[in-house]
């Protein structure tokens, strides 16, 4: 059974325990994350393990890739803001989006264990994942009933340029300079 922290925010997280508000805009780096794979994954599994063990493997590997995502938007500062399906969306406070590209860059390498996901029957299924990068402004919302449940939402110029597929900014990575 999961813990209720881990559907929070890792920076909500932090304010809910310095007792403070987050602001609802701020100006940082969203970046996407979208695994493909998972319905190959899905199907061989059921055909497998069957209707009880196989779901129970999906979450096991689901889980697997999901911690090790996890573990380097944290590692670079980002909180996940949400789970869409085979997709996260995480924020980047203050990021001019170098933080971002270096994490989704990570992100690819710790994706890289879980390219070809072995079964039980020796199946190979391959899993994969594009991400987007985007640095704007946005507006932070919970939204949702108290009682029973809330959702975090972005919205704003970095969320429509990652749908759009706009850039939002010039970043682009420092050239290093030679050494003489």
């Amino acid at each position: 059974m999961a813990l209720p922290n881990s559907y929070i925010p890792m920076d909500r997280r932090r304010a809910i325990a310095q007792n403070r508000e987050l602001p609802d805009r701020a100006n940082g780096a969203v970046l996407f994350a979208d695994i493909s794979g998972f319905t190959p994954l899905t199907a061989t599994l059921l055909k497998e393990l069957g209707l009880k063990r196989g779901p129970e493997e999906l979450t096991r590997q689901l889980n697997l890739v999901y911690d090790a995502l996890i573990t380097e938007v944290h590692r670079y500062g980002g909180s996940v803001i949400s789970f869409s399906g085979d997709a996260i969306t995480c924020w980047l406070d203050g990021d001019d989006g170098a933080r971002a590209t270096a994490c989704a860059l990570a992100m690819q390498a710790a994706m890289a264990r879980f390219t070809a996901v072995r079964t039980a029957s020796g199946r190979t299924v391959a899993l994969a994942m594009k991400v987007a990068v985007a640095q704007g402004p946005v507006r932070r919302f919970l939204v949702g009933d108290p009682e029973c449940c809330l959702v975090e939402v972005l919205a704003g110029l970095a969320e429509t340029s990652l749908a759009s597929g706009a850039p939002t900014s010039s970043w682009r990575p420092r050239q290093r300079r030679a050494e003489r």
